[in-house]
């Protein structure tokens, strides 16, 4: 699977790349287990029977939970922003 554009680097807050070595190292480092993890848990999902569109509902539902929890814009804040 090819990756998007705009998915070959980390931008912050404001839109721009983010550019310190440091920075761009831990987050291709958390990337690459976030991914590692992912693919275990899809396959044991798969293995068991649960559907690909619930396991993507499911993933992204997560991703929004995290980030809500983390300070981010996730689902959970979608109407607490105005």
């Amino acid at each position: 699977m090819t990756r998007p554009p705009e998915a070959q680097d980390w931008l912050d807050r404001d839109g721009q790349p983010i550019s310190c070595t440091g920075k761009l190292r831990v987050l291709r480092d958390n990337e690459a287990e976030l991914r590692q993890v992912m693919q275990e848990a899809c396959a044991d999902a798969l293995l068991m029977d649960v559907g690909p569109d619930c396991l993507r509902q499911r993933m992204e539902w997560l991703l929004g939970d995290v980030l809500a929890d983390a300070g981010g814009r996730g689902p959970a804040e979608k109407g607490d922003a105005e």
